[in-house]
């Protein structure tokens, strides 16, 4: 008898020591769930809050994010709106998506921006669809206007013997050949396009901001200025970060006073230019050097 239950115990033993560590595994595949779930659940749909998103980087014209900012005008739970910036600009549609859904956002929530490093070009298009602007003392700011840049081979392509031939029905189809000198058609034609998007660009500065015609004429070269500049100019509201804005959305809305801040997430994937270009690269598209360069010219748009 004692052998068996020797036996017994050891069995005991044996199965308490199998029964923790599945115990161990259990838990640890539980709290694998309950993290995928509540990261991929929107948590801050389900009480009043200040929503937080970021725009990083260069900007182009992202459906996601866009998406993103309906959703916060629709979700009556998103009681304000800080949009982080740290963008040297971008392309000229990419710009002016994101400033009209945020303006629309604007109208019926407080939206408040805050600069980071830089918000120069594009990024302060999408700075001036807020309610509030805020930057650093030396956030690098400005730069308002739009460029269009050419890749010019054509001296390199005269001494290694290459050309590209083309049959079009006009002489400005297709923009300017890399592999040519600058044909002054298309240069006539693209100043006439960034003349356009420039006095665009212009009306959202005098839409939004009450400065005076001088300072718009100081700025319009398209120098880059600090924020301390900035503030100076009356481009932004005031110098500061995250504290200030709270600050300013409590003392223009003391009823958001206790409303805790949430980051909103955003998809970075999206048909990004460099990727495409990557993509024409790795299977060497015949037209991945036209690609290369009007989208290089894209990208020179507006930063």
């Amino acid at each position: 008898m004692s052998l068996d239950w020797q036996i017994l115990e050891e069995n005991k033993k044996k199965w308490y020591k199998k029964g923790f560590w599945r115990g161990i595994l259990l838990s640890a595949f539980l709290t694998l769930i309950i993290l995928f779930f509540f990261k991929n659940i929107n948590l801050s749909s389900n009480f009043p809050h200040i929503a937080r998103i970021e725009i990083n980087g260069l900007i182009f014209d992202n459906n996601d994010l866009i998406k993103t900012f309906d959703e916060m005008l629709e979700n009556d739970n998103v009681k304000a709106v800080f949009v982080k910036i740290n963008s040297p600009g971008g392309t000229v549609v990419g710009s002016e998506s994101l400033y009209l859904v945020i303006n629309r956002l604007s109208k019926k929530k407080p939206v408040i921006a805050m600069m980071g490093e830089i918000a120069t070009s594009g990024g302060y298009v999408v700075a001036l669809a807020s309610n509030y602007i805020l930057a650093r003392q030396n956030t690098l700011t400005g730069s308002i206007g739009v460029i269009v840049e050419y890749q010019n081979f054509s001296e390199l392509s005269k001494k290694i013997g290459i050309k590209v031939d083309s049959i079009k029905s006009g002489d400005i189809k297709g923009g300017q050949n890399p592999l040519s000198p600058l044909n002054p058609l298309v240069k006539m034609n693209d100043k006439k396009i960034v003349d356009y998007s420039f006095n665009w660009f212009l009306s959202l500065v005098r839409k939004n901001r009450d400065i005076d015609q001088k300072v718009i004429d100081f700025v319009s070269d398209g120098k880059t200025i600090t924020g301390g500049m900035a503030k100076d100019l009356g481009l932004i509201d005031e110098i500061g970060a995250e504290r200030e804005a709270l600050n300013y959305l409590n003392k223009n809305n003391p009823e958001f006073t206790e409303l805790n801040i949430i980051d909103i997430e955003t998809s970075t994937k999206g048909d990004l230019i460099f990727d495409r270009i990557l993509n024409n690269y790795s299977n060497l598209n015949n037209n991945f050097l036209y690609f290369l360069t009007n989208s290089l010219k894209l990208i020179s748009i507006a930063r």
